[in-house]
């Protein structure tokens, strides 16, 4: 094309073509990049916990059968200068915490941390579906290989629907609007300190009125009990 339009010759792409092989020519060819959110979405699941007909179900009838997770950004420093990942893992039958991991960036080796913690807790006690958003750390091969492994199904939040994990959406409000909101870290240990702190609080202080007034850890053992 630009030796028709910038010259007097006229060629077609067969002899220039012919022309560049005789010359032993090569063409510079513009490799396509690969999009990295389309090799993520390889790993996508189903939204086990929403039917188009019944909606979402965040109400499981047992302890350690729906978890759900996800991760959040807090703020540390004398200007609120570093930033660190929080990851939760919340049982949806008694809204507890079950386990946290923090790290400066959210990767797929903190999810998969946090989720082998979380069975330590609970003494190697499985649930049957946890759930979590399409954020690249939960659908990287190393956390959904964990998962298949210890037969966990892997449910997913349909894309651009944060309503699909309202559940743990709710908990990280309770925790930036009850807690954090009044304190400051200045180091990392402290920040380490504080959830550590309001995450107790929320486990065996905080009461909740779908809870029928209990914690969520006095819920859970009044379960148990009535189960005895």
């Amino acid at each position: 094309m630009y030796v028709n339009k910038n010259t007097k010759y006229h060629v077609g792409h067969n002899k220039v073509r012919r022309l560049m092989a005789e010359n032993e020519i090569k063409a510079s060819i513009r490799v396509k990049k690969h999009d990295r959110h389309e090799e993520h979405k390889e790993q996508l699941s189903a939204n086990l916990l929403y039917d188009a007909d019944k909606g979402h179900n965040f109400h499981p009838d047992e302890a350690n059968h729906i978890w759900v997770t996800d991760c959040s950004e807090l703020r540390y420093g004398l200007r609120n200068q570093y930033r660190l990942r929080l990851n939760a893992i919340k049982d949806l039958y008694d809204h507890s915490i079950i386990a946290w991991q923090v790290a400066e960036t959210e990767t797929s080796v903190l999810v998969t941390d946090t989720i082998r913690l979380a069975l330590e807790n609970t003494n190697a006690i499985k649930p049957a579906i946890l759930h979590s958003d399409q954020g690249s750390s939960y659908t990287s091969g190393e956390y959904n290989t964990f998962l298949a492994g210890h037969g966990i199904n892997h449910s997913m939040s349909r894309a651009g629907t944060p309503g699909d994990n309202s559940s743990i959406e709710s908990f990280w409000s309770h925790m930036k609007d009850e807690f954090f909101a009044f304190r400051t870290a200045q180091s990392k240990s402290e920040l380490l300190a504080q959830i550590n702190e309001f995450i107790r609080w929320y486990n065996f202080e905080r009461l909740q009125v779908t809870l029928n007034g209990m914690t969520p850890i006095e819920y859970r053992n009044h379960a148990v009990q009535e189960c005895a």
